[in-house]
């Protein structure tokens, strides 16, 4: 019975987005709201954006359908959803505002800051903090900092990565996946259902976002899947698990979070605005260094699959032995992305 409603939960949010999609694209040319090639985009014609707003419908009647079927479903975070939802109205709202015209990154870092503190408020946190050698250690005060960091960090993660048709929602598809693995090993009625019904709302558009995309998910979208995969990392009974599984979300999220980490530092580095976007991403180094966009995609859903198995991996072999894989991994990806950037500023020095 639960499997069924699981499969109503995935089947109603891949209908509602394959719907709701269409209907974005349809109103978007009806409006001419299209996301215009410019200096940081890679497209050559306007593209319908907003497909964000088939995602949040999609995913929320993925979870009302379970809910229907199953009233007693996850009692522990129940109290909780309204929360979530409104989290994830304010996280798209601001995304949305500035699709249809760019605000500050500062409202959206305060928006991101805002969601992040009614999820504390709901009583979604992190009380934890684990480290490989370290151990784990309780956060107390710090609980709502690292809460709200931990919101921010992921949203702005899918966000970074996405730059090119079907990138960022691939390979989101590839983390849910995990995600659903992992909640499933572990038992966790909440994270199976949330990655399923994520699941679903990004596999349907992903048919329409892939290249050559004919819909752009937009801030609105890309800031909202990151949310929800906060939300996801946040329902893990974290007391009850090992300590293994507080490096689930990480690792999953490898691909996302090694763009986020590689663009602050650079940036940082560079002593320019972290907030800024720019044309030196990973995938962009790969364009240059000769890549088609569907091989710089393709490679991309390589390396989610990649850090999805090593999530999976680490619950079913030596974590250690795993964890080292990871970090061998982590380190060539580094090496080749600063040869890349070093070679660049070499060129320009040249000319």
């Amino acid at each position: 019975m639960f499997l069924q409603n699981y499969l109503f939960a995935f089947l109603a949010s891949l209908i509602a987005s394959f719907i709701f999609t269409k209907a974005v694209i349809a109103l978007c040319r009806r409006f001419s709201l299209f996301d215009h090639p410019r200096r940081h985009k890679r497209h050559k014609v306007p593209v319908p954006t907003l497909g964000g707003t088939a995602i949040l419908i999609a995913f929320w009647v993925g979870i009302i359908i379970y809910l229907f079927l199953d009233t007693e479903a996850f009692p522990n975070i129940k109290t909780s959803l309204p929360n979530i939802l409104i989290g994830s109205l304010i996280i798209y709202g601001v995304g949305l505002a500035d699709d249809l015209r760019p605000v500050s990154a500062w409202v959206k870092l305060a928006a991101q800051v805002t969601a992040g503190l009614v999820l504390y408020f709901g009583g979604l946190s992190i009380n934890l903090l684990s480290l490989p050698i370290l151990g784990t250690t309780a956060l107390n005060g710090l609980s709502v900092v690292i809460t709200v960091f931990w919101v921010i960090a992921l949203s702005n993660a899918i966000n970074l990565i996405d730059g090119l048709d079907g990138l960022a929602a691939g390979v989101s598809v590839i983390a849910a996946g995990a995600m659903m693995v992992v909640g499933i090993i572990y038992m966790i009625d909440a994270v199976v259902l949330f990655s399923l019904a994520l699941e679903g709302a990004l596999l349907a558009f992903w048919l329409f976002n892939r290249y050559p995309a004919k819909v752009f998910l937009g801030d609105c979208g890309s800031l909202l899947i990151g949310y929800i995969f906060a939300v996801i990392s946040l329902v893990v009974p974290i007391k009850s698990f090992t300590t293994a599984a507080l490096f689930m979300p990480l690792v999953v999220l490898g691909v996302p979070l090694t763009e986020t980490v590689s663009s602050f530092l650079r940036r940082l580095a560079a002593g320019k605005n972290v907030m800024k976007a720019d044309r030196r991403h990973i995938f962009h180094y790969l364009a240059y260094a000769g890549l088609s966009q569907r091989q710089i995609v393709y490679l991309f859903y390589l390396s989610g699959l990649f850090f999805g198995l090593i999530s999976i991996g680490m619950l079913l072999f030596n974590r250690m032995l795993v964890l080292s894989l990871l970090l061998l991994f982590m380190v060539v990806i580094f090496v080749i992305y600063f040869i890349f950037m070093a070679r660049m500023k070499k060129g320009r020095l040249a000319k």
